[in-house]
């Protein structure tokens, strides 16, 4: 990539900073963007992805140090999680969830 070409590009805006605006601005698209995550786990029972995948909403309020505090756990541990090098526990879930604002409610149906 030549020096034009690079200078072009760093005039086009970012996606995860367009990602984070819109998740921080409106409430409706940061609640279908958690809507969707959910129902991914609900599938692939993944959840370092879904994990994953809230941190752009994390990120779009809080530093992730900030968050970490707001929740009452170490800021390595965020990391830890994020980086797939931990599985968060239940109630690790639950402050997450909480921290940003909702109420995480699990259920259990029997397998057929």
């Amino acid at each position: 990539m030549n020096k034009k070409e690079q200078k072009l590009l760093q005039k086009f805006p970012r996606y995860q900073d367009n990602l984070q605006e819109q998740l921080k601005n409106d409430s409706e698209y940061a609640q279908m963007w958690l809507e969707s995550l959910l129902e991914d786990y609900s599938t692939t029972k993944d959840v370092n992805d879904l994990i994953y995948n809230l941190k752009p909403l994390i990120e779009a309020n809080y530093t992730i140090c900030d968050f970490a505090k707001l929740i009452g756990i170490h800021r390595i541990t965020l990391y830890k999680i994020f980086s797939h090098k931990m599985i968060p526990s239940i109630e690790i879930l639950h402050r997450i969830f909480a921290g940003l604002g909702y109420d995480l409610k699990i259920s259990a149906q029997k397998a057929i």
